[in-house]
């Protein structure tokens, strides 16, 4: 596996009724699935893992991956500890590749107008607490 860094302007992390990892301009943009979101239900990313940590976030695919510092891009501690916990608690994310991070996000042309790539990513690895995750 090849794992790249992704600069920290191109990644968003985003709470929400499940977390949402928002990248731009991803090496594994073209790796990833499309992602169309019919009624809500995003699809599952199989062959592909999350690790959220306060320090940094992976995220690993069949064929590559992405290594994102995680609390530089935060700001703020608490949003980070939150986004982590979010993560943890539903087994995952929503990974959102887009060829670039908007400004502001439309989540119905996000999610439906066919740009978007990824889905539900399940968990693996350490929470905020140290703790392992099934």
């Amino acid at each position: 596996m090849t794992a790249m860094l992704l600069p920290l302007e191109n990644v968003r992390f985003v709470l929400g009724p499940l977390p949402l990892l928002v990248l731009g301009e991803a090496s594994v943009h073209e790796e990833l699935p499309s992602l169309v979101a019919p009624d809500g239900r995003v699809p599952l990313c199989d062959g592909w893992q999350l690790m959220a940590g306060l320090m940094v976030c992976v995220l690993d695919g069949p064929a590559g991956g992405c290594l994102i510092p995680t609390l530089a891009q935060a700001g703020d501690l608490d949003d980070m500890v939150a986004w982590c916990d979010a993560v943890a608690q539903n087994g995952g994310g929503v990974v959102v590749s887009l060829p670039e991070v908007p400004e502001e996000f439309d989540w119905d042309e996000i999610f439906g107008g066919g740009r978007a790539r990824g889905g539900f990513v399940r968990s693996v690895g350490r929470g905020t607490d140290g703790a392992g995750q099934d």
